[in-house]
């Protein structure tokens, strides 16, 4: 009978292990609901940093093949606005993946307003895919979805380049002052002085520019890059960070620059491309944080996906600012 008895212990005992085996890997395989990741990747405690920038770019696939990632990305960002203090979005590009898909188009719409109804101030330019590029009106189908009338009264909204090809916005927070700039696929001579207009305009405030192409994955300049680098980024002594995708994968490169020409370099460059849209479901919602804290003038960027939960550290140890690094401010 005791012989009986251990068999049944053991059995049991077995049982309950499996059935705990069973639940772990339901979770783990992904049987949770989307709609439930963005609450159970909701922020509970407070942000070691002053405020948090966040940087998607070339959504292209979840617009058409994964709107459900789409959602997520912001949606985290909406329920987070408050936990991690999130006062602006970038986005640089390739919204949608034809430009004249419109249920893409839609989507992107839709997604995008959420930002909006949260009160998160954001900025958006055009890549290659959302233009008709053999047309002359190559812009007709963002001008519809993002032009002016979309940011004409978002407080930071700063001016526009033809219907907003271009545009900045001016950010205040926690006394830090930035001007964001951004200029869409098929930039020349106008466009390079354009720019250089607004950044003259505004010498104090710490610049941010981006772009779609400027940056390719080998950590050299595009040839368009090339000419931004030598004709925007070098002659304007507030420029401290440009932001691209268009290329796959990710790379930062860190230029010093000479302001005064004395033999000293007076100011870093931060120049990050960051487009995670070859890998699995189109990028896995992979977005870039940058964690501000003022005090210590500098940038904590991380790369973070709230539909996975989880922080990407590719190459942490041949290639430490692939992914996460720190941006020093002008003091």
């Amino acid at each position: 009978m005791e012989h009986i008895l251990k068999k049944i212990l053991v059995a049991t005992i077995f049982a309950s292990f499996l059935i705990i085996i069973i639940f772990q890997v339901t979770i783990a395989s992904g049987d949770t609901p989307t709609s439930s990741i963005s609450v159970k990747n909701k922020i509970e405690k407070e942000s070691p940093y002053d405020y948090t920038f966040v940087w998607m770019s070339d959504t292209q696939y979840y617009s058409k093949n994964y709107p459900h990632i789409y959602k997520n990305m912001v949606d985290w960002i909406a329920a987070n606005r408050d936990y991690i203090n999130i006062p602006y979005v970038f986005h640089t590009g390739d919204i949608v993946n034809e430009w004249n898909n419109e249920e893409q188009w839609q989507y992107a719409d839709t997604y995008m307003k959420v930002l909006e109804k949260a009160n998160i101030l954001y900025g958006i330019l055009a890549g290659n895919h959302d233009l008709d590029l053999k047309s002359p009106s190559k812009y007709i189908q963002f001008s519809k979805y993002f032009g002016d009338h979309r940011f004409e009264k978002q407080s930071s909204y700063g001016g526009s380049y033809k219907d907003n090809q271009g545009h900045y916005d001016l950010i205040s927070k926690n006394g830090d002052d930035y001007i964001m700039v951004y200029m869409g696929w098929g930039i020349s001579k106008d466009e390079i002085d354009w720019v250089n207009r607004v950044l003259a305009k505004y010498p104090n405030h710490n610049a941010f520019l981006s772009f779609h192409d400027y940056l390719l994955a080998s950590g050299k300049h595009s040839p368009i890059g090339e000419e931004i680098f030598q004709n925007v980024v070098k002659p304007n002594k507030n420029v401290v960070a440009t932001f691209s995708g268009h290329y796959y994968g990710s790379k930062t490169r860190i230029d010093e620059i000479d302001d005064n020409e004395d033999g000293v370099p007076d100011r870093k460059v931060y120049q990050m491309m960051a487009n995670y849209q070859n890998g699995s479901e189109g990028g896995q919602g992979y977005m870039r944080l940058l964690n501000v804290k003022s005090n210590e003038n500098k940038i904590y960027v991380n790369t973070y996906s709230p539909y996975l939960n989880a922080y990407k550290y590719d190459d942490a140890k041949s290639n430490p600012v692939k992914e996460e690094f720190v941006i020093e401010l002008p003091r």
